[in-house]
């Protein structure tokens, strides 16, 4: 399994026809990380967005556009939205990017019933981490997508991070139903809920709930606490309670503990970077690789 991002970065460079879709992919840290993208022979990229705002982002940047990199002008947000979905769709791209334009309209094109990238499968973000204390890349979800999972929500969020995890190399998903205590309580509802999922088993993962973190990630903390299994202090993938938990835990590591971070949006048609846009260009670049090895440069 890739222990890092620049073994990710790597094995992106040994795909071939990988191509990134982006609406109002004019601003700086963008441009910057599709040029990279390009330069490491990544993914080349049609950005969709307003012509001027890219040679303006260009000057300010004193960079030159290459040959891979490609403009659809649009100044409307939502027109730039569906024109890159739908170039997704087509397969003249095999990855959607969020730009810089409102979440809201980037969702409402991706989700869109009749011309979006949905697939019959719940949409769920995944974040993975490359933690310094921690020799293994680790994945969290959900902190982007679904607010508060029900049971069978939940079970489909980890199979969604169990896909992205297997690409990555990884043996076998070991899945963490992370929760504040390791007993079952009706006042947290979230552990109730968790120990019925990790009872009842999902079909190809080792499941472990409800369990703190650190009896999930640290070996020794799950030997005092009692906690056995696959999952105890070796979990690869970590499923939060709600949206909350998992974007404060993402993003608690990447500002606080210097993480290196790339996430994308598991179960649709096609691999979705969506970050934030105060996200900056390694962040973005680590994002396309990750997309470009899950989707293997073919849009499937």
């Amino acid at each position: 399994m890739f222990s890092n991002f620049d073994e990710i970065r790597q094995a992106a460079r040994g795909i071939s026809e990988a191509r990134v879709a982006i609406p109002m992919g004019h601003d700086a840290s963008s441009i910057e990380a599709l040029i990279t993208a390009f330069e490491e022979n990544i993914a080349s990229t049609i950005i969709v967005g307003p012509a001027a705002g890219v040679r303006e982002t260009l000057r300010e940047l004193g960079r030159k556009l290459p040959d891979g990199i490609e403009i659809v002008d649009s100044g409307d947000p939502e027109e730039a939205a569906l024109e890159a979905v739908r170039l997704v769709r087509s397969g003249e791209a095999n990855i959607l990017m969020k730009g810089l334009l409102k979440t809201s309209i980037f969702q409402k094109a991706l989700l869109n019933r009749e011309t979006g990238l949905r697939t019959g499968r719940i949409l769920s973000h995944v974040a993975v981490l490359q933690v310094p204390s921690q020799n293994r890349l680790v994945i969290i979800s959900d902190g982007g997508m679904n607010i508060r999972p029900d049971m069978e929500a939940t079970r489909q969020i980890a199979l969604n991070a169990a896909g992205v995890i297997t690409k990555l190399g990884a043996e076998k998903p070991l899945v963490a139903l992370l929760a504040a205590v390791e007993v079952p309580n009706e006042k947290m509802p979230e552990t109730v809920m968790f120990a019925e999922i990790a009872a009842e088993g999902i079909p190809g993962l080792a499941v472990a709930g409800p369990i703190a973190l650190d009896g999930a990630m640290d070996p020794e903390s799950a030997a005092i606490k009692g906690i056995t299994g696959e999952v105890a202090g070796r979990a690869n993938i970590l499923i939060t309670p709600d949206i909350s938990c998992g974007n404060i835990l993402a993003k608690g590591l990447m500002y606080m503990s210097g993480a290196e971070l790339g996430g994308l949006i598991a179960g649709a048609a096609a691999p979705v970077v969506m970050l934030s846009r105060s996200d900056v260009p390694r962040t973005k670049l680590n994002s396309l690789a990750l997309g470009v090895v899950v989707s293997g440069g073919k849009n499937d």
